[in-house]
């Protein structure tokens, strides 16, 4: 993967592998950008929506303080592994038993993608 988003936001390049990073995302099968509207400039919000197989769910969010910037929406259940495997960091409760998690500051950017990819799979599967 040829982006990586875990520089400070004074560096020049983080612009740009920020942008490489939501085109990596926009680049699989079914995620659409959704309006978000939190009033923190900067923040990007990604949903699946694949009408064959009647999904229609945000899962991503950037632009966050917190963590690598980066949060997703989970299942409960999956946050707690995601926790407890020291991944993430639960952020917030969302409605039908989901957990909005915050991806560890630690994490490297293979270890980024992997658990992006794994969310993305468990909501198309």
């Amino acid at each position: 993967m040829s982006w990586k988003c875990d520089r400070p936001p004074q560096d020049p390049r983080a612009a740009v592998e920020r942008d490489a990073f939501h085109d990596w995302i926009l680049s699989l099968p079914w995620v659409v950008e959704r309006p978000y509207v939190l009033g923190i400039r900067g923040v990007r919000a990604f949903a699946v929506d694949c009408p064959p197989l009647d999904i229609r769910r945000m899962w991503l969010v950037t632009g966050l303080p917190s963590g690598r910037g980066v949060a997703l929406i989970v299942e409960s259940s999956q946050a707690d592994a995601y926790v407890n495997a020291g991944v993430a960091a639960p952020l917030a409760p969302m409605p039908a038993r989901h957990t909005m998690i915050t991806l560890s500051d630690d994490l490297g950017d293979s270890g980024l993608e992997r658990v992006i990819l794994d969310v993305y799979s468990t909501l198309l599967s």
